[in-house]
């Protein structure tokens, strides 16, 4: 048998597991995504040159001939005899090394003899050395480092290529001719020619020498290039290589964006909506547009102005959204039967987008999961749904955020909701849309109430505003006239900071009795202990974000369903209600927040109406004063002010103009000399000047970081043995309860106690639903590690826990388990 029949890629449990095959998958991704470029051309913001493709589909080629490696291969084989008794025998010189490389360092000693020094190959040869996470993401990119890093490794491995030369001359001749007989392409032809041309199998021998003597000219013979701040050019093609293996990896296109995605798009917003629709008259007007602000009141259909908008750009659909719950009830109206795409043109990515694939599955649909999502994460869906913290925080210059980068040349991005994010958050997203506009790409950012503080950055990349209160045809905009508010302010706190809870609040409670009613108050604690006064009613509901996540759930569906039916209902929450579910309320008693928080609570208040709320009796009642806890949470000097403003509109019946402006109200008020507006830019070039020296390793820590959760995410299996009925469930807490942790050997042992198959993702959606996110303190301030008994996939596992704890977290949520001396560190 051939060498090029026996090196393998991967396990032979993968389809194209040979090393010939995958690399030809590759390749021929690198030819799909160049036909796909030529054929759009004129809708990417970013021109990559032929030469340029021409060299990424070579480095296609060697970038994984690192793998042609007795360790790596005998990883693979196991215990196999036959083959690998023939592979082992050529490979037998690497046979002392006891620890390989990794195989992307082992493919740049394969690039010093099959690719040439120009920048093309310069830049290659890095994005080959980067294809995969290593040392060299932080450290310098020279051949000499390495070298010297691996200097044993080096020496061994080209004495193998210079001891095996004829056999590897014949296995990459063999290679080369498979390759291009596999992919009949102009583009492959020119990239195996260039590779043949290049090849210099005395160049092995020539390196090997400069090594042993310790020639200083190391570096020069095979150049890499060192990328620069914010290298976009680069990042561009080293993603597209990166996105080039991983497609091929896992057989799924590298694009698949069509014109025909937006096909017949008005007209099936005319026939939802009915009418003449204002969106197709202001897109009419600005659709050309590549950087928009379109601000307009929640519900106006602001997401259909952005399908048109996105029509009109010709590039594949990227819309964020902060929240997963209203992003998946969008994800759902875009795709269902009445919606605006096909099942194959929409996928959702944030971290438990799997669930709302299982619940396709459920209801019959077609759906291959795994190529799903790995298309959503590969960003080659034409229309993708996503949280920002998957696709906007490449200015944390993370690994791997070349591989996003990639894709804004030929992108429309949506940001939606940017009213949420703080100024940490703020900065971190308005430097990815400076990273962005840099490379042309388009973007529409949407809000209902735009921070002040981000008009003069949005104003530096030549943003175009859309304000829909200053156009004509304002009568048919939902909620844009329409006065749905009445204010009143109790000069107290609500609670005091020994959570003693004001004595006004059960009369207003009485006053509004037969209405629906939603408590809001600023954080965990506060929420627990003032369901625990009202909880003997069934009618009163706690919602927050440390309930486990199938009991959040359940009881968002049950809410959703009493507000159709009922009244007479009331719901506590903390400032998770603010803008993740579509929920609309009678009347609201909150705490004082910051003026851009307390507009979100009130949009839960006479939401979905269609007359103007004409009584006199207010539908928001804040408590204005401020405990210690809410002092911990919010900046105080924003408070103060949104204090000040409220007052000033105080019993007058409020429309979505009015609230606005009192946000611009606020940000007027001046600190130390300062307005608010400026004190809050001024903090963001702080932070803007802080990223640019600013790096982390890993994609999941600048997650962490941009969510500003830095949390823990807890499975208890014992919440599972409590509440949940299927037997397969009950065996997965049994089994992780113990020392299980290979999915291989859980799945195996499910089938053989239950008699029943399942799949991981059937089990990861367990861990999701029986799981509570715990925030970083929990680890200081209470006992986290002695409840603590294991971890299984990103999630701690929680064994110590009795019946009656187990209760409380189903009822309460986590907190309700800690003690007085615990939970009141606990904020």
């Amino acid at each position: 048998m051939e060498l090029i029949d026996l090196i393998r890629a991967k396990s032979d449990d993968q389809p194209s597991y040979l090393l010939k095959d995958h690399l030809m998958e590759t390749a021929a991704r690198v030819d799909a995504f160049h036909n796909f470029y030529r054929e759009n051309m004129q809708n990417f913001s970013h021109r990559i040159e032929g030469e340029t493709f021409e060299a990424l589909a070579a480095a296609a080629i060697i970038h994984d001939l690192g793998k042609i490696d007795y360790n790596f291969q005998k990883k693979l084989r196991g215990d196999e005899k036959g083959e690998w008794e023939v592979l082992e025998e050529f490979l037998s010189p690497l046979k002392q090394l006891k620890r390989s490389p990794r195989h992307e360092i082992i493919s740049i000693i394969w690039s010093t003899f099959l690719m040439g020094n120009d920048e093309n190959d310069a830049v290659m040869r890095t994005a080959i050395l980067l294809h995969h996470y290593n040392e060299y993401f932080i450290n310098e990119k020279d051949l000499m480092e390495l070298v010297f890093t691996y200097r044993e490794a080096f020496e061994t491995y080209l004495s193998f290529i210079i001891e095996r030369r004829d056999e590897l001359e014949r296995f990459l001749e063999d290679l080369l001719d498979y390759i291009q007989d596999s992919i009949p392409s102009d583009l492959i032809g020119s990239a195996v020619a260039r590779i043949k041309t290049t090849m210099d199998f005395d160049k092995p021998e020539i390196l090997l020498t400069k090594i042993r003597e310790y020639d200083d000219d190391i570096s020069d013979f095979a150049v890499l290039y060192e990328p620069e701040e914010n290298s976009l050019d680069f990042l561009v093609i080293s993603g597209l290589l990166r996105k080039a293996d991983y497609s091929a990896s896992a057989g799924v296109d590298i694009e698949m964006f069509t014109e025909e995605v937006f096909q017949d798009i008005e007209e099936k917003i005319k026939s939802r909506i009915g009418g003449e629709p204002w969106q197709i008259g202001l897109i009419n007007d600005f659709g050309d547009s590549g950087k928009l602000v379109l601000v307009a009141p929640t519900g106006s259909g602001k997401t259909e102005f952005s399908l048109l908008w996105a029509s009109r750009q010709g590039r594949k659909f990227i819309y964020t959204l902060p929240l997963r719950v209203a992003l998946n009830d969008i994800f759902m109206r875009l795709r269902d039967s009445d919606g605006y795409f096909r099942s194959d043109e929409i996928d959702i990515l944030h971290s438990t987008a799997f669930i709302e694939y299982l619940r396709e599955e459920r209801r019959g649909r077609d759906t291959d999961l795994d190529g799903m999502l790995t298309s959503a994460r590969l960003l080659a869906s034409p229309v993708l749904l996503t949280t920002p913290d998957q696709v906007l925080i490449t200015s944390l210059n993370y690994f791997g955020s070349d591989k996003v980068i990639s894709a804004y040349p030929f992108s429309s991005i949506v940001i939606d909701e940017v009213q949420t994010y703080n100024e940490e958050m703020a900065a971190v997203i308005i430097k990815t849309l400076q990273m962005i506009s840099e490379l042309d790409g388009s973007i529409l950012v949407m809000t209902a109430t735009l921070p002040p503080y981000f008009r003069r950055f949005l104003d530096a990349m030549d943003f175009q505003v859309l304000d829909v209160s200053t156009i004509n045809r304002q009568d048919e905009i939902k909620n844009l006239s329409m006065r749905r508010h009445v204010l009143k302010l109790m000069d107290e706190p609500l609670f005091s900071d020994e959570l003693e809870v004001s004595g006004e609040l059960d009369g207003l409670i009485e006053e509004n009795a037969g209405k629906n009613i939603l408590i809001v108050v600023n954080n965990v604690q506060k929420a627990v202990e003032l369901y625990r006064e009202y909880s003997d009613d069934p009618h009163v509901y706690l919602l927050h974000s440390r309930l486990l996540e199938k009991e959040k759930s359940r009881r968002i569906r049950e809410i959703k369903e009493k507000q159709r039916e009922d009244k007479g209902l009331m719901v506590i929450s903390t400032q998770i209600i603010e803008a993740s579910v579509d929920l609309d309320f009678d009347v609201m008693i909150t705490e004082i927040s910051t003026i851009d928080s307390q507009i979100q609570r009130w949009g839960r208040i006479y939401r979905n109406r269609d007359r103007d709320y004409n009584s006199t009796e207010p539908n928001i009642i804040v408590f204005t004063g401020t405990d210690r806890r809410t002092s911990l949470i919010y900046d105080k000097k924003v408070v103060d002010a949104t204090r000040r403003v409220l007052r000033g509109y105080e019993g007058r019946a409020l429309d979505y103009q009015m609230e606005k402006n009192m946000i611009e109200d606020v940000f007027r008020e001046e600190f130390n000399g300062l307005s608010l507006r400026e004190v809050y830019e001024n903090r963001i070039d702080e932070i803007l000047s802080d990223l640019d020296y600013f790096t982390v390793e890993k994609r999941t820590q600048a997650q962490r970081l941009f969510r500003n959760m830095a949390g823990y995410k807890v499975f208890i299996p014992e919440a599972v043995l409590r509440y949940s009925e299927s037997e397969i469930e009950l065996a997965f807490a049994e089994l992780i309860k113990g020392d299980y942790r290979l999915w291989k050997d859980i799945l195996a042992e499910i089938e053989e106690r239950t008699g029943e198959k399942t799949t991981m993702w059937d089990l990861r959606r367990v861990l999701y639903e029986y799981s509570i996110n715990v925030p970083v303190f929990y680890e200081e301030k209470s006992d986290f590690w002695s409840r603590t008994t294991g971890e299984f996939k990103g999630f701690y596992i929680w064994g110590n826990i009795d019946d009656e704890e187990v209760e409380l977290i189903g009822e309460l949520g986590l907190d309700s388990v800690f003690g007085e001396d615990e939970s009141s560190f606990i904020f």
